[in-house]
C-alpha cells in the first residue's frame, strides 16, 4: 500500500487490542485477491486530500476499548470500480488461495459483496471486495473508491453516535446502515488519501456475525 495509506492504518491499529491492521491487509489477505492498490488507484475520487485529525481517531478507539466496546476487527473492505464485475469475480476466482475461501453476500446496492476468509474460523477477520461497475450516486466521489475499516462492538447506534460526537463534533456525520428499521452498522467517513476514502464502520450489537457467516455467505471458491 502507499505510504500514507499504511501510515494511517498503522497509526489506527496502535489502539486496537489485538489487530495491527497494515500486517493483516499486506500479509494474510492481500496476496489471495491480487494486487489491491491499482484497483483503488485506477479510478481515483477527484476530492482533495483531507483528513481528521488521527490522534481524535486514536482517541474514538481508546475509549471505545476502554469500556470494552469492542469485541473484534469484523473485516477490512474494499471497495472499487471496475469495467466488469463479473469479470473481477472471475479473476477474485482464480486468485484465492487454497487455504483461504470466496464468498459472496446478497447486496442490497450496485457493488457485489465478496468476502476472503474461512467462516469455519467466523470470529476470525476477513478481507471484504466490493467491485463497482456503475453507479448513478451524484456523491460517488465521497465513497468511491473506499478502504473501509470495520469493528464489531457491544453498544446501540445511539451510544456509538454519542461517542463520536464527543470526539468528533459537527466533522464527522455518522450515518447509520439498517435494515428493516435496525441499525446494524454507523458509518463514520475519515475522510480522503491518494483519492481513497476511508470508512470506519462501528457495528452495534444487533448484528449477529456468527449467523451472518454460517447461513449468509455463500462459498463460491
Amino acid at each position: 500500500m502507499q505510504s500514507k495509506l499504511t501510515r494511517m492504518l498503522n497509526e489506527i491499529s496502535e489502539e486496537l487490542p489485538t489487530t495491527n491492521l497494515a500486517n493483516f491487509i499486506d500479509e494474510q489477505n492481500l496476496k489471495p485477491v491480487g494486487e489491491i492498490m491499482p484497483l483503488l488507484l485506477a479510478h481515483k475520487s477527484i476530492l482533495k486530500d483531507q483528513f481528521v485529525e488521527i490522534k481524535r481517531v486514536k482517541q474514538l478507539i481508546r475509549e471505545l476499548t476502554q469500556k470494552k466496546a469492542i469485541v473484534r476487527l469484523n473485516h477490512v473492505g474494499f471497495c472499487y470500480k471496475v469495467e466488469s464485475q463479473k469479470l473481477e469475480q472471475e479473476r477474485l476466482i482464480r486468485s484465492i488461495n487454497p487455504k483461504l475461501h470466496l464468498y459472496i453476500e446478497p447486496s442490497n446496492d450496485e457493488g457485489l459483496w465478496f468476502f476472503v476468509g474461512d467462516t469455519s474460523n467466523w470470529k476470525d477477520p476477513m478481507i471484504e471486495m466490493v467491485p463497482i461497475e456503475k453507479t448513478s450516486d451524484q456523491r460517488a466521489e465521497y465513497w468511491l473508491p473506499h478502504v473501509q475499516i470495520d469493528i464489531d462492538t457491544t453498544l446501540s447506534e445511539n451510544e456509538i453516535k454519542k461517542i463520536v460526537a464527543s470526539i468528533f463534533g459537527e466533522e464527522i456525520k455518522p450515518f447509520s446502515i439498517a435494515i428493516d428499521g435496525v441499525a446494524y452498522i454507523v458509518r463514520n467517513r475519515l475522510g480522503i488519501i491518494d483519492g481513497v476514502n476511508i470508512m470506519l464502520d462501528l457495528a452495534t450489537k444487533s448484528r449477529d456475525v456468527e449467523y451472518t457467516r454460517k447461513n449468509i455467505l455463500k462459498q463460491i471458491a
